[in-house]
């Protein structure tokens, strides 16, 4: 994979973590339950603050955002995957729905996977 489909894909990961944060405040603001326990401000400036991780990469300052992509990796994986697969355990009622659960999960994974990818260097400059 090249670094401009990694960024591509990890500006997409950005965008739909933005995107389920806001539906969740949403959500709150319309007198449901959020999506998810985590407070949908916090989860988006989360997103926005990975987003300006990415910039090293578009500049090609490889050594500081693959730095970068180590520390999303332990911040992100951490809050955004392990903290939902061990919300599990305890019941999903923090959870609007198991969708929305899954949907959580999934956006996270598929970032930590990206995340691990570019902190490895599995990446050409092509």
């Amino acid at each position: 994979m090249t670094l401009s489909n990694l960024l591509l894909l990890q500006c997409f990961y950005a965008t739909l973590g933005i995107g389920y944060n806001a539906v969740s405040y949403w959500q709150a603001a319309s007198g449901r339950q959020l999506l998810a326990p985590t407070p949908p401000l916090t989860g988006a400036m989360s997103m926005l603050v990975f987003g300006l991780f990415l910039i090293p990469g578009f500049l090609r300052l490889l050594v500081a955002y693959r730095i970068l992509m180590a520390a999303a990796v332990i911040l992100l994986g951490y809050g955004g995957v392990v903290k939902h697969v061990v919300n599990a355990f305890g019941g999903l009622s923090a959870y609007s729905s198991t969708a929305a659960w899954a949907l959580a999960l999934g956006i996270n994974v598929s970032g930590l996977l990206l995340n691990l990818y570019a902190a490895g260097g599995m990446f050409s400059l092509g």
